[in-house]
């Protein structure tokens, strides 16, 4: 097997998944270790697995969904399958899917803007105007305009051949046409009916960036979103997310979290002072710069181990409670 230096404690990857979405990290452009024989000939960044790192983590730390990932290497079809010392596909051209387009505009057989209580249709032909149409029904332009008022008004720009439009009504008067609904697209699979507000996914988001802008809780928007999982690692950029919905209560927005990011797994909850890292320091020398024991140190960070063997760069230690 081949063996190569660790290089996480030059980078600081973190390995709590509350804080590893908001970092990019990825092993190298080759594979380091076997891997699936039907991985994509044009995988283009790979995963090496031996960080110790959970399948969970990796995903938000990659950007991809479970399903990407089994995609990508066909052998394997949960995060069950993951394995230490194997190298994993990440990204590929040809595997990962791009978001769908928007929808074409054009509406369906019966556009938006028609009247509730229509009760007579025609269907229109090509050619036809709003005069051809009129003359035909015996309906005026200014009837047509009002029970459909997606067609343009009286001008009549909007008609479309093959789709139905309304001549007739029950009663004297229309009621209000179903306003068309504003969903953006594309969106993933999952989302609440009754959204009113969306957030448009770039790559680098995480839920925690989204919630703070929209001033959401991260439970809320996975609520609104199931199709991005419990644990957000199925957001897809380039797709509109749900930040709001209507007739719910409003949500208060979560509480900043005090502690600076990143932080390595497993630090105590009561930190109220914090170093940041830098490379080449140890357990000893952080600890004599804040004059607390080595002992109290590896205790508020167990991560960095009792033989501070694991302590990483580029993180916040604890140093004080």
């Amino acid at each position: 097997m081949m063996v190569r230096p660790s290089l996480l404690a030059s980078i600081g990857l973190l390995a709590g998944q509350s804080f590893a979405a908001d970092l990019k990290r990825f092993d190298d452009t080759e594979p380091w270790y076997d891997h699936d024989d039907m991985t994509p000939a044009d995988c283009s960044l790979w995963w090496n697995s031996d960080d110790g790192l959970s399948c969970d983590t990796v995903l938000i730390i990659a950007g991809i969904s479970i399903s990407q990932l089994t995609s990508m290497n066909p052998s394997i079809k949960s995060c069950a399958d993951w394995k230490a010392d194997y190298s994993f596909c990440i990204a590929s051209d040809s595997s990962i899917p791009d978001p769908t387009p928007a929808p074409d505009p054009t509406p369906t057989p019966d556009p938006p803007g028609m009247v509730y209580n229509c009760n007579a249709f025609y269907k229109v032909q090509n050619e036809d105007t709003c005069t051809t149409i009129s003359s035909k029904t015996s309906v005026s332009i200014a009837n047509l305009a009002k029970w459909n008022t997606e067609i343009g008004g009286t001008a009549c720009t909007g008609i479309w051949a093959e789709y139905y439009i309304c001549i007739g009504i029950i009663g004297s008067s229309p009621t209000e046409p179903e306003k068309p609904n504003p969903t953006p697209q594309p969106i993933q699979e999952g989302m609440v009916e009754n959204c009113n507000s969306w957030h448009l996914v770039m790559v680098g988001d995480t839920c925690t960036t989204i919630a703070t802008a929209a001033k959401v809780t991260i439970a809320d928007l996975i609520k609104w979103n199931t199709g991005i999982g419990s644990a957000c690692t199925g957001m897809w950029a380039g797709y509109y997310l749900c930040t709001g919905v209507e007739g719910g209560p409003p949500t208060e927005p979560e509480k900043p979290n005090p502690t600076p990011q990143p932080i390595q797994d497993g630090m105590v909850n009561n930190c109220r002072k914090f170093h940041f890292v830098e490379t080449g320091e140890t357990c000893d020398t952080i600890s004599k710069k804040y004059s607390i024991t080595v002992a109290n140190f590896t205790k508020w960070n167990p991560a960095a181990g009792s033989a501070c063997t694991g302590l990483w760069a580029k993180t916040y230690a604890c140093v004080g409670l």
